[in-house]
């Protein structure tokens, strides 16, 4: 990860005035705001509409900041929409009340780029895993829906415990076979000596327990995509950087898939309400 910059400290105020003054200039009225959680977000979603007619931003701090900024900006105009990852939304069958937000078809935009076989099949090509490429994705979902399920527990009873940073190859997991396992009850114990201010001490049982009451085999739904490629990535070895593994996936991932997403037949039935056409269109 690289210095901050001060980009990285624009939270829902600064853009809301950055989309007001934008709106409001010669140049940029006709422009139409695609507010989203993160920069790797942009790296994503910028390639998905036209760089004319629209600009993708994020703003930080997070999704709160996202839906103070889209609930204000609303109320002024249409030419704003977000974007967020759903996380548990999904499974939980709840949804969002704020106007002009759409969430990933999955988890989140790392996990609904991974439920492309074609996607997988680029990377599992680049280092050396095609003959295998099943197993592994099975492995690594099974092995990722734990700590999806202790993300899931913290958020639900709000334990406070930090996985910000966390890296799951320092004695957490270990790998035979091309296939990783996560070291459950060490991963327990790093995340609560990690977390100092939680709330409450995470238990194995505590997780196990949670896990018989909330049974899924949703994967795609459960699983966060940060856990999901950190694991690929070691499986993967010397061969690549969990940062440039996540890099091979956005780039494998294209507008040919995006356009047959949930996500992306919301946003086209939106610009055609509101008669603003941001979405590049499939060749």
């Amino acid at each position: 990860m690289g210095s901050r910059s001060l980009k990285d400290n624009i939270d829902a105020t600064d853009k809301i005035n950055d989309v007001r003054l934008s709106l409001n200039s010669h140049t940029g009225g006709e422009i139409v705001w695609i507010l989203v959680e993160g920069g790797d977000d942009c790296k994503i979603y910028s390639k998905f509409f036209d760089e004319t007619c629209a600009r993708v931003e994020f703003v930080n701090g997070g999704k709160g900041q996202l839906a103070i900024a889209l609930n204000t900006l609303t109320i002024e105009t249409e030419q704003v929409i977000g974007i967020q990852d759903a996380d548990f939304l999904h499974l939980e069958k709840s949804c969002l009340n704020v106007k002009n937000l759409f969430l990933t078809d999955y988890h989140d935009i790392e996990m609904t780029m991974l439920s492309f076989e074609k996607v997988r099949n680029n990377f599992f090509a680049e280092y050396r895993m095609l003959d295998n490429s099943q197993a592994i994705y099975d492995n690594v979902l099974i092995e990722s829906s734990f700590i999806a399920y202790i993300r899931w527990y913290n958020e639900k009873n709000h334990c406070g415990i930090h996985f910000r940073g966390v890296k799951f190859g320092e004695n957490l997991s270990e790998i035979t076979n091309c296939k990783i396992f996560v070291r459950r009850q060490e991963l327990v114990n790093k995340l609560n000596n990690r977390s100092a201010n939680k709330k409450q001490t995470l238990t194995l049982k505590n997780i196990n327990d949670f896990i018989d009451k909330n049974p899924t085999n949703d994967y795609l739904n459960l699983c966060n995509g940060h856990d999901t490629t950190a694991l690929f990535a070691l499986i993967a070895g010397k061969q690549v950087s969990h940062i440039e593994f996540c890099r091979h996936l956005r780039l494998s991932f294209t507008l040919q898939e995006f356009s047959t997403t949930k996500l992306y037949a919301e946003i086209n039935s939106w610009q055609h309400k509101t008669g603003f056409a941001i979405l590049k269109k499939v060749a």
